[in-house]
Formats: structure tokens, sequence, C-alpha cells
């Protein structure tokens, strides 16, 4: 999976505010939030694993933002 692309800045806000690179995450199937392997996770749905592209966000961690 690849992640999707941001403008610059917003990148290196995201990154300073998580102390991890989205795209880092996706690229090695980590959550840019927690810092757990997000593949082993079940995404509930393909909007699911869309998000993970654009957020690098695991499920729980999408569910805790997001609520289920």
């Amino acid at each position: 999976m690849k992640a999707t692309d941001k403008h610059p800045t917003i990148e290196a806000l995201l990154t300073s505010l998580t102390g991890r690179s989205r795209v880092e995450c996706v690229d090695t199937g980590l959550c840019a939030t927690c810092g757990q392997d997000a593949l082993n996770t079940s995404f509930r749905d393909e909007l699911s694993w869309k998000e993970y592209s654009i957020s690098g966000m695991c499920q729980k961690c999408q569910d805790d933002f997001f609520g289920e």
C-alpha cells in the first residue's frame, strides 16, 4: 500500500504531532498513531483501508479517533 500524497508542510505537521512519519509507517505497515503493526489488524472495510493510506492509522486508532 502507498500513502496518499500530501503537501510537505502537512507531512511535517503530522510527523511533529505523532513523532512518526506517516509515509514511512504506511510503507512499512505500521500505525502512524500508536506505532503497532497495522497490517495484522482487521480493517473493517474498504473505506477503513483507504483511511489507512490517508492517515496511517490502524483500525483501533481509527475507531478511537472517529468512533466505530
